[in-house]
């Protein structure tokens, strides 16, 4: 019998597992009361839906009757989604590293107290039966089992230090952090660059999308256009195995250093962030044409068909697709030479096209994964401008018989942080690139997030079929001020800066430590520990980071020295973090570089804006914030001049030049 206190989850992740013999239950108060009643330990499970190896340890162990019996018997059983839950995901995750002196990982198993609900045992993916160096799961319970009942104080003290270490105040520090500390960063990062095979790190190898963003930043703020190893990074994400050559978008990692073979789920958290990442190198250093060309084609290739995979009946986006299908991992994208030469045939390629194509790929060398074949370009470009994107007769045809074959499950819970971070991909690639279309895409999403009769305060983290998940955290909300800062620097308006207004102040009204910075939970969430704060980027920016770098852009452009103040307490409290590990903090000291060095605004106020509609086109695709507005409410320190054809006011930080009346000779002023 199905469980229901799972099937009526707004996780698909959480309604996969109904059918366990586990007695499993969410985190709430009714399983927490129980193991505290029963004196029983939690055995708490982390996954989420795309997770490969969640679903072996599911196969393997939850779906043994035998093995169920053991949990069901010893322990209290929670199972957690951790795109639903990231409060418990980073305080298990950071426990595990405590404990264990490495990272974690998916499946994560935690086994807790029950009365403070503190952890003192944490490992990851335990199989069945004993292999890998791993002891067998059922064998495990009855240790982990024997150690509470027999070394209960041991246990209890093990969790108590491993609860005041999350809890603890941040070690800030007395002064701001000085820029410099940003090259301390760099330097740590660009020997981190791999010149043979392109990207960060050796395997498993990730996109790492945050650091890769500061890195094109300090470029950026150097003046260099990045070619070279940061050129080299951006193509390896791009003529690989990471990314679907058919249908776009790219993969959550490789498995291996040459971005050959990924783990085939495709996550939200990633491709959100694609459009700013490839955007941004498109016109580092100024506009590249060949760079241009294939960023656009590429970035066309994700959104337009990936993505549009992924939307939701609400206009918003899902938060994943599986690595596996009918239980095999990347069954859906693979290719045997002989399926892939008919398809061609039979949409009529020639027979050059054809074997140029086999050969590009990969299709006739040794099969690259399991017997058959994963699309990877064999001869990798090392620039950008060298990678030559599928051409669209093989990749149409190639992507109809894909899409006949049974497909990945998809995760369909809309994520406010994800679809917000998605949302100012949207906005920033449109600015750059002169893509309207992409612009109105970011723009309706972020609409559809947030209805006009929707308060902040009651939004939740997501939703699943209409059913509101728990409260919005702190990486939501700040995911959600980013994109609507950009919403307003393209289209101010006085209601898009009430709503931005509204959302600091539930930030700073729920969410406020007294460190300086806030933590990722409040009290609501019910998480073991409350204040946890995180200034450390993960597959994602901190929220710490995006609210300190968007109240600094706000604060700056709009004279709110108030926002400013925020920002300022928030690095100071980061600054021991930053300190012991820089290169961890990349968005924080992007806007810790901002926060010292001021970006340009140009303010353009005008009754008309046809005479000025090159000049702000232009700006935007250099990364320059440009707000135009025809309203004397905003920003009235910058006035509506009462004739002509109206005013630039060029700012830095808290000081304008002169206000220019030709938008020709505003684009001089930045040629």
């Amino acid at each position: 019998m199905s469980n229901p206190r799972l099937l009526e989850s707004t996780s698909p992740y959480l309604q996969a597992h109904a059918d366990n013999p586990v007695e499993w239950y969410a985190w709430n108060d009714e399983a927490l009361s129980r193991a505290r009643d029963e004196d029983r330990p939690i055995l708490l499970s982390i996954g989420y839906a795309a997770c490969h190896w969640c679903h072996v340890m599911a196969r393997e162990s939850f779906s043994d009757p035998e093995i169920a019996a053991v949990m069901n018997r010893h322990f209290v059983n929670i199972k957690v989604d951790r795109e639903e839950r990231p409060d418990l995901d980073k305080t298990f995750q950071t426990a595990h590293a405590l404990l264990n002196q490495r990272g974690g990982g998916w499946p994560l198993t935690a086994f807790l107290n029950p009365d403070d609900l503190t952890p003192f045992f944490i490992g990851t993916y335990f199989p069945a039966k004993p292999r890998f160096g791993m002891p067998g799961f059922a064998d495990l319970l009855e240790r982990v089992h024997s150690v509470y009942r027999e070394k209960r104080d041991q246990t209890r003290e093990q969790g108590m230090a491993v609860h005041r270490a999350l809890s603890a105040t941040p070690p800030g520090g007395a002064d701001l952090p000085r820029v410099s500390i940003a090259h301390a960063a760099r330097a740590r990062l660009d020997g981190a660059l791999d010149d043979k095979h392109g990207g960060l790190g050796g395997a498993p190898k990730f996109p790492q999308l945050p650091m890769l963003d500061f890195l094109l930043d300090e470029a950026a703020a150097r003046g260099d256009d990045g070619q070279g190893p940061l050129d080299h990074a951006v193509a390896a994400l791009l003529d690989g195995g990471l990314f679907d050559h058919l249908d776009g978008g790219i993969f959550r990692y490789c498995v291996d250093a040459d971005w050959t073979i990924p783990h085939f789920e495709k996550m939200l958290v990633d491709n959100a962030q694609l459009p700013d990442t490839l955007s941004r190198f498109a016109v580092l250093g100024g506009e590249s044409d060949g760079r241009r060309a294939v960023i656009e084609s590429l970035l066309e290739r994700s959104i337009d068909h990936f993505l549009e995979r992924m939307r939701l009946a609400d206009g918003t986006f899902a938060a994943s697709l599986d690595a596996d299908t009918q239980g095999e991992e990347g069954a859906t994208y693979l290719w045997k030479p002989d399926e892939a030469r008919e398809v061609l045939e039979l949409a009529g390629l020639d027979a050059d096209t054809i074997e140029g194509f086999l050969g590009e790929y990969g299709l006739d060398h040794p099969a690259n994964f399991e017997g058959k074949w994963h699309l990877a370009a064999v001869r990798r470009a090392r620039s950008v401008e060298q990678v030559r994107p599928l051409a669209e007769p093989l990749r149409r045809a190639l992507l109809a018989r894909r899409d006949a074959r049974p497909q990945p499950k998809r995760d369909d819970k809309s994520l406010l942080g994800l679809n917000a971070l998605l949302a100012t991909g949207f906005l920033r690639a449109g600015n750059r690139l002169g893509r309207d279309d992409w612009t109105t895409k970011g723009l309706d999403l972020l609409d559809r997030l947030v209805p006009a009769a929707t308060a902040v305060a009651d939004l939740p983290t997501g939703y699943l079929d209409g059913r509101p998940s728990v409260p919005a955290f702190l990486d939501d909300l700040a995911l959600l001020l980013e994109a609507q800062t950009e919403a307003f620097f393209r289209v101010p308006d006085a209601e898009r800066l009430a709503r931005i207004e509204e959302i600091i102040g539930t930030i700073t009204e729920r969410f406020t430590d007294g460190s300086g910075a806030f933590r990722l939970s409040h009290a609501g969430h019910g998480a073991p520990v409350a204040g946890l704060v995180v200034f450390t980027d993960d597959a994602q920016p901190a929220g710490n980071a995006v609210l300190a770098d968007v109240l600094t852009r706000l604060g700056y452009a709009l004279g709110r020295t108030d926002w400013l103040d925020i920002a300022e307490a928030i690095f100071k409290a980061a600054a021991g973090s930053i300190e012991r590990a820089p290169q961890a903090h990349t968005r924080l000291l992007a806007a810790l570089r901002r926060f010292h060095q001021p970006a340009t605004v140009v303010v353009i106020k005008a009754r008309e804006m046809t005479a000025w509609q090159t000049a702000i086109a232009t700006l935007r695709r250099r990364g320059i914030t440009v707000i135009a507005s025809g309203s004397d409410d905003l920003l009235p320190d910058k006035p509506l001049p009462q004739g002509g054809s109206g005013l630039a006011y060029i700012c830095r930080g808290t000081a304008c030049l002169p206000p220019e009346a030709d938008p020709d000779q505003l684009l001089l002023q930045f040629a």
